[in-house]
């Protein structure tokens, strides 16, 4: 028996790893296998896990993080794979999934550390570890190099069916803005340290210099800190020519990724970057910086910036966003993105498990 452990929807309300897990054990649940899953009743609470309807038994885990460990430690499975670095002595084969290694190469609190012992204890009694691209893999394999490099697994995150090109359209309206189709920029997710935010305005004051004028659309990561307001102003970018939408359904998220001129996504680390998989799914430009699991997803292209030389973002704007070299780009990114694919994902997983 395998026994799926969805601490993560209890960790979570709503975030990458919830979904990538949700995403995944509704494929394993429509398999035949013979798995359980290991959550308490505070798993119903978070988004991704209201939406699932899990076919396969399911074993109640309640009480304090004590009680927890001696309740886990009596389960009897074949396999035990937990959604975020849990381990179980009474299973055959432990399991571990690991996203990226943010906590170890950017600590900023003790979090953090404690994030990334977490880790490491999971991956000494690990018997196969899945890695969610070649970089993850890498990072793993040089910060732990008591792990058997055969026992490293990639399994690709997917991109979501909604997320697909839409035809463009004269204008579209989301809540208050209107918005043209390849009259904008965008960037989507957080805006920590390693997203290399700063790029992106920076960036924007270089298209501005060379007479390419339009808005930057922000999605999600909180509301801008006066401090950004602050940078944003030092960009030469005027209040209005930012604009930012806190929340979107993956409807009106395809839709700006489908008009939009490009998505900026400069990141100084990515374990994968998954707005850059949906972006290129749905046939949108995507600007990256080199040197992290991006790479995997952009490939071989011109229409990405080395951080590390100087004139890199003039360099990308003279390539021409509305040229046709820009055409062929969107058209190549989307072709690439099918690669990305849930149904791949877990299928690999499952061939893991009969492998142990």
């Amino acid at each position: 028996m395998i026994l799926l452990d969805n601490i993560i929807f209890e960790l979570q309300r709503f975030g990458g790893i919830s979904k990538y897990w949700a995403k995944t054990i509704e494929r394993v649940d429509a398999s035949d296998l013979n798995i359980s899953f290991l959550e308490s009743e505070r798993a119903s609470q978070n988004f991704f896990r209201s939406g699932l309807r899990l076919t396969h038994p399911q074993q109640a885990e309640d009480g304090g993080p004590t009680k927890r460990r001696l309740t886990r430690s009596k389960q009897h499975c074949d396999i035990f794979h937990s959604s975020y670095y849990r381990t179980s002595r009474n299973a055959r084969a432990n399991v571990v999934t690991i996203h990226d290694f943010m906590n170890e190469k950017y600590p900023t609190s003790l979090r953090d550390k404690a994030l990334a012992y977490l880790k490491k204890q999971a991956c000494h009694r690990a018997d196969a570890i899945v890695v969610v691209s070649e970089q993850t893999r890498r990072d793993l394999l040089e910060a732990y190099p008591f792990v058997d490099p055969g026992c490293a697994h990639v399994t690709y995150n997917g991109v979501d069916e909604e997320f697909y090109p839409e035809p463009l359209i004269t204008s579209f309206e989301v809540g208050e803005n209107t918005f043209n189709p390849r009259d904008y920029f965008l960037y989507v997710g957080t805006r920590g340290f390693c997203k290399n935010f700063s790029y992106v305005l920076h960036f924007m004051k270089e298209a501005k210099a060379q007479g390419l004028i339009a808005p930057l659309i922000l999605v999600g990561g909180g509301p801008l800190s006066p401090s950004e307001w602050t940078e944003i102003e030092a960009s030469g970018l005027s209040i209005k020519s930012v604009r930012q939408l806190t929340s979107v359904s993956n409807d009106v998220l395809r839709r700006l990724y489908s008009n939009c001129l490009a998505l900026l996504i400069p990141s100084i680390y990515e374990g994968f970057g998954l707005p850059a998989a949906e972006a290129a799914r749905c046939g949108a430009l995507v600007l990256s910086a080199r040197g992290s699991a991006l790479d995997e997803i952009v490939g071989e292209t011109e229409y990405a910036f080395e951080l590390s030389l100087e004139g890199e973002a003039s360099r990308v704007l003279r390539l021409g966003l509305h040229s046709s070299n820009a055409e062929q780009e969107r058209k190549r990114l989307q072709a690439r993105s099918l690669m990305f694919d849930w149904d791949t994902s877990a299928t690999k997983l499952m061939e893991i498990y009969n492998d142990l």
